[in-house]
């Protein structure tokens, strides 16, 4: 998802010097030219420019974020980073019901100070939007809130219809308010927005560290600082990207001098290290989780409503295996719905299986769940039931080799526990189109990076009715558990709910890949800290 992938994850600003030994005479650059996604998932096209009206991809948000500011920036420690946030503070009621936002003195790139209404525009566009929102559900946005208004010029009162955790409702909700420019799109309507989101002439009002330059759909958008900008001097003065959707045909880009930084594609690290006029640094992938998402509204596979056949596929996945042999090594093993790095939010038991992930590869439990649950294995090595073969289709987006290889592994392994999975590849932003309750489609191979929404609590995602629950999948505890976990402030039920996730498997946990990125070694500290979107930085080297 992905966000898909990939959505996105804010830097905070950590320096990363202490990990960054820069050549001695190096000279810094001024432009720099590179693909989207860095550090997190294979390069994808930006196609909408403007906030809250697009379909929430990372390569959106990227590119939306250098010219939007969000009310709140949530760093790279899941923590508000209130340096980077418009807000300046936030007051909120002892019965947790209202919170109160003071605004600092920003402004927007035509000299106008942001407002409080600036805010609330945006709120009236979520609201406009309804369901076509990307992010409906999460953070209790719009669903919670009984009044967003504007009380003054710096101030903000969002009163709740009920009380909430904090924490959680100012990383999750508050996170997707991004003041935008009302008093330029006048007379513009949520549809009219929605429709023209790739036109350029709606950008020209921004408040973030660069303005839009040049954009050509499917080619290249170019940013140049924004001289007007409220924060501190951005540190590239013009930032390109290139619409490369394929990591192998950044990877040559890369290798010819065309790009500054780009994603090595895990098949060919090797080659990478090759390359040893660029620097290298290792990434996290971002905080985010890797699964395969099932359509639990579809008949043709009704056979995952049955926990027993989900519990099968998940005992059947050897997880070292899929690191080792898709990721080269760059991965960590995953278990729930929470992610692996940081472990933040991770309950013990989660962290006792990331630890020793071989002892939740087992295929000899695998086939007995499938027996006790009447699929007897057939003539062919693949078990029936009523008439009915244990077989299915997984979509995975055509552009990555890293992808494929998984897809591969994966058929491997079910195979060997007697079932049979089908591999359709199909372009990402096809893929994405599928996937919605009651279509056709019978799985996915997915990403999710954890934003708005970065307290996992699940919240629009696997409760039901969620805006980006594509599965449709609904089950009552983990219902009353996610909703537990938005009310306390206590960690037991975020606990709760990730380790009765991790057993009832609304999807199928899979591990998370981290990513080998290559760069200009001219390239700052913070000028390579720009270019790697929403990913820790573990390790860098010259």
């Amino acid at each position: 998802m992905s966000r898909w992938h990939q959505t996105f994850m804010r830097w905070s600003g950590l320096a990363i010097a202490a990990l960054f030994v820069p050549l001695a005479h190096a000279a810094s650059l001024n432009a720099v030219t590179t693909v989207t996604n860095n550090g997190v998932a294979p390069p994808s096209n930006i196609n909408s420019l403007l906030p809250v009206v697009n379909n929430d991809s990372a390569a959106n948000n990227q590119a939306i974020t250098l010219m939007y500011r969000p009310l709140l920036w949530i760093g790279n420690d899941l923590r508000i980073d209130w340096g980077q946030s418009l807000a300046k503070s936030i007051a909120v009621s002892k019965d947790r019901k209202t919170f109160l936002i003071t605004l600092k003195p920003w402004h927007w790139s035509n000299g106008r100070l942001i407002t409080a209404q600036d805010a609330v525009d945006c709120y009236r566009l979520i609201e406009q939007l309804g369901d076509r929102y990307a992010n409906t559900g999460i953070g209790g946005i719009p669903t919670f809130i009984e009044q967003f208004r504007a009380i003054s010029d710096d101030q903000i009162r969002v009163s709740l219809k009920q009380p909430v955790n904090p924490f959680w409702f100012e990383l999750n909700g508050l996170s997707q308010i991004v003041p935008v420019p009302g008093f330029a799109w006048t007379g513009l309507s949520a549809q009219t927005l929605y429709d023209r989101q790739t036109d350029p002439s709606l950008v020209h009002v921004v408040d973030g560290a660069y303005k839009l330059e040049r954009f050509t759909q499917g080619r290249e958008a170019v940013f140049v600082a924004n001289l007007q900008f409220s924060g501190p001097k951005p540190v590239i003065d013009r930032l390109t990207f290139r619409m490369i959707t394929s990591s192998e045909a950044a990877f040559w880009s890369l290798k010819t001098g065309s790009l500054q930084a780009a994603n090595i594609p895990h098949a060919l690290e090797s080659a990478g290290r090759q390359i040893t006029q660029m620097g290298s640094c290792k990434t996290n992938g971002g905080y985010a989780i890797n699964y395969v998402t099932l359509n639990f509204t579809n008949p043709k596979v009704a056979f995952f409503k049955d926990v027993r056949v989900r519990q099968a596929l998940e005992y059947a996945i050897n997880q070292p295996q899929i690191i080792r042999v898709a990721y080269h090594g760059n991965g960590v093993p995953s278990y729930g719905p929470v992610p692996t790095l940081p472990d933040t939010y991770l309950s013990a038991r989660q962290k006792w299986l990331v630890a020793h992930p071989m002892s939740m590869f087992d295929p000899a439990k695998a086939r007995q769940l499938l027996q006790s649950a009447g699929w007897r294995v057939g003539a062919d090595g693949i078990r029936v039931k009523n008439g009915r073969r244990l077989a299915f289709t997984m979509m995975i987006r055509s552009d990555s080799q890293t992808r494929t290889a998984e897809a591969e592994i994966l058929k491997q392994q079910w195979q060997a526990i007697g079932v049979d999975m089908n591999i359709l590849s199909l372009p990402f932003n096809l893929e994405l189109s599928k996937l919605h309750p009651n279509g056709a489609w019978e799985a996915g191979l997915l990403s999710w990076s954890y934003s708005p929404d970065f307290y996992p609590t699940g919240d629009g995602m696997f409760d039901t009715g969620g805006g980006v629950n594509y599965g449709g999948y609904s089950d009552p505890t983990i219902d009353r558990l996610i909703t537990a976990s938005t009310q306390s402030s206590s960690m037991q039920p975020l606990y709760a709910y990730e380790d009765y996730a991790s057993q009832d498997l609304p999807i199928l946990f899979l591990p998370n890949p981290g990513y080998l990125v290559k760069f200009d070694r001219r390239l700052s500290p913070a000028q390579l800290q720009a270019v790697i979107w929403q990913a820790t930085i573990d390790q860098v080297s010259q």
